[in-house]
């Protein structure tokens, strides 16, 4: 009974060691992804960069980007149940002058998905099963902090289940809502 109860106490002390280890590695961070956003870190930039003459939308670059219409520059992806989606790679960079953070949401279509995050992280959910791990990784929202003085930018995503065009707002504290609607896959 002794040898039971010991080795019940290994499992569990083990158990809760691996969790807390889990949960304070900080070697490869991941977005938290919690009621339809995906919350992004600093430490899932790519870095700080200058303004390219890019349009903004309240305060982010990457939405409105020349090609977003060309049907070519989609990639297919499928989900765990079959299901056919694209996605259109689009960098977001948010602007210093923005306050602590600019949230962008998808507002229609309801279908239409975000998915940004750490460069390796991202790459490794497209390349891994047709992109079955980017889909069922993705959001409605995203948010994006100001990292530095400059624009901060990530990697990522606007996932459709087929060509349309696709209506943004971005919004951060103590600034207006701005909405934009966006061509993707759809001349």
């Amino acid at each position: 009974m002794k040898r039971f109860a010991l080795y019940l106490a290994v499992l569990v002390v083990g158990g809760v060691g691996v969790l807390i280890w889990l949960a304070f590695d900080k070697t490869a961070p991941t977005p938290r992804r919690a009621a339809g956003t995906v919350e992004l870190t600093c430490a899932e930039s790519y870095g700080q960069q200058g303004r390219g003459g890019e349009a903004s939308v309240g305060g982010v670059t990457g939405l409105v980007l020349p090609g977003s219409g060309d049907p070519a520059s989609l990639r297919p992806l499928r989900s765990s149940d079959g299901h056919r989606f694209y996605v259109y790679k689009a960098a977001l960079a948010v602007s210093s002058t923005t306050a602590r953070y600019a949230t962008v949401s998808i507002l229609r279509p309801r279908s239409a998905k975000l998915f940004y995050g750490m460069p390796t992280h991202v790459g490794q959910l497209a390349n891994s099963g047709q992109g079955e791990g980017l889909i069922a990784a993705s959001r409605t929202r995203v948010r994006i902090p100001v990292c530095g003085s400059r624009f901060t930018g990530f990697v990522g995503g606007i996932i459709v289940a087929k060509p349309t065009s696709v209506t943004f707002a971005v919004s951060s504290p103590n600034k207006k809502t701005v909405r934009v609607t966006v061509s993707i896959g759809t001349d």
